[in-house]
């Protein structure tokens, strides 16, 4: 009787972790995080929680889920501000593209999209430390946000409902997804691209303007 239980236990384990991975996994699809966020993209179940932020500038910025906001297109990465590696590509890569967004010939494309940078390093990046951060990108605020969650709460929803991963490497900085997202006006997100695929991540929200009836723009 004790070997028959303890094979019974065993093939419920086993059943309760072959379920898990499946619908972990789409199905046995899916075995990377970036991959499953691209499904989970395709089935429209990722909306960024619209929390509060404080930005450089020390204003409290409310973007995406506003029901009072205008219309617009949002270009999201999440960084901090003593990151070596990717968050630096990816501020030269919103340098481009706000030079883009600036550029006279590209001004009516480019109303209504908004570049945003996030940073989940609340016990560094306060507002005085973003906003030399934003100096040394050249950062205009009139197209560039830079801000960070108002607390460790807001920061772990914001990202949690984009599926955005997280992790200290153990030497102070941390591991994390180096995604471009681009939001709706609602904080949806239609798209995800790779830090040097900012063409296509601008070209994707100027089309995502394109799209919103003239008298909401």
């Amino acid at each position: 009787m004790a070997r028959r239980s303890s094979a019974m236990l065993c093939l419920g384990l086993m059943l309760v972790l072959f379920l898990g991975l499946y619908r972990w996994t789409h199905g046995f699809e899916v075995w990377t995080f970036e991959g499953r966020r691209q499904m989970q993209l395709l089935a429209g179940e990722l909306r960024a929680r619209p929390v509060d932020l404080r930005g450089s500038d020390g204003s409290m910025p409310r973007l995406w889920g506003d029901a009072g906001a205008s219309p617009a297109a949002y270009l999201v990465d999440f960084v901090y501000t003593s990151c070596p590696s990717v968050c630096r590509a990816l501020g030269g890569e919103y340098q481009q593209m706000q030079r883009e967004l600036v550029a006279p010939q590209n001004e009516e494309r480019s109303r209504g999209v908004h570049l945003v940078s996030i940073s989940f390093d609340l016990d560094h990046d306060d507002p005085a430390r973003l906003a030399r951060y934003a100096s040394d990108l050249h950062a205009d605020p009139r197209h560039w946000t830079l801000a960070v969650p108002a607390t460790h709460d807001d920061a772990r929803e914001l990202l949690a409902s984009l599926g955005v991963v997280v992790v200290p490497d153990g030497q102070g900085g941390f591991v994390h997804n180096g995604a471009i997202h681009l939001l709706d006006e609602r904080g949806q997100l239609q798209g995800l691209f790779e830090f040097d695929q900012w063409p296509q991540a601008l070209e994707a929200a100027r089309q995502l303007m394109a799209k919103r009836p003239e008298a909401l723009r």
